[in-house]
C-alpha cells in the first residue's frame, strides 16, 4: 500500500481507510455471533485481496490494497492499513455499530468529494463499485438470527438498511 502523491496525509487516510471501514460497519450492522463475525471479517479481507485482480488497472485501488507479490511487504502494508483504520476509529471515538454506520456514511461522502477532485470519473466509478462489493460480500458472509445453524438471513434487515444508505450516499 502506498500513498498516491496527489493526496495530503488526511485525504489519503480517509480514502484508504474507507473500504475496510465499510466492511467493519457492515459486519457490525448485523448480529451474527462469533463465528459469523469471523466469516464477515474474512470476507472483508478477501474483498480487499480480490480487488488486486479485479481492479488491476485502477491505480488508486492498487495503491490501497496490500501488495501480495512479496509476503513481507504484504504484512507491512496490512499493518500500516490497520493502523490507519484503527486511528480513524479512535479519532472518531466510535462506541457503537450505529455510530460507526453514521461515520462511515459521512466518510464515504467525504471520500467521493476528494476523489472527484483528484481522479478520473472511471477511477471514481470503480471505487464506488468496489465499496458496494465489499459491503455486499461482508453482509452475505454469515447468517444473522439463526439458531444452531438453522434459519436466519444472509443479508439481515439492518445490513440491508446500511447497504441502501451506502448506495444512496455513493450515487
Amino acid at each position: 500500500m502506498g500513498k498516491l502523491k496527489d493526496y495530503s496525509e488526511d485525504e489519503w487516510s480517509i480514502v484508504s481507510a474507507t473500504p475496510q471501514l465499510v466492511g467493519v460497519a457492515m459486519a457490525g450492522a448485523g448480529s451474527s455471533g462469533l463465528v459469523g463475525s469471523t466469516k464477515e471479517m474474512f470476507a472483508n479481507a478477501r474483498s480487499m485481496m480480490d480487488a488486486k485482480k479485479e481492479y488491476g488497472s485502477n491505480t488508486l485501488i492498487q495503491a490501497i490494497v496490500p501488495d501480495t507479490t512479496d509476503p513481507k511487504k504484504a504484512m507491512e502494508d496490512a499493518k500500516n492499513q490497520r493502523a490507519i483504520v484503527m486511528e480513524r476509529l479512535k479519532s472518531k471515538n466510535v462506541k457503537s455499530s450505529e455510530q460507526l454506520s453514521e461515520i462511515i456514511l459521512a466518510d464515504c461522502k467525504e471520500t467521493i468529494t476528494i476523489l472527484e477532485e483528484k481522479e478520473s470519473p472511471e477511477v471514481v466509478a470503480d471505487y464506488k463499485k468496489w465499496i458496494l462489493q465489499i459491503a455486499e460480500k461482508v453482509a452475505n458472509a454469515a447468517k444473522e438470527g439463526d439458531f444452531l445453524g438453522f434459519g436466519g438471513d444472509r443479508f439481515s434487515e439492518k445490513e440491508q438498511v446500511l447497504f441502501e444508505k451506502l448506495k444512496n450516499t455513493l450515487a
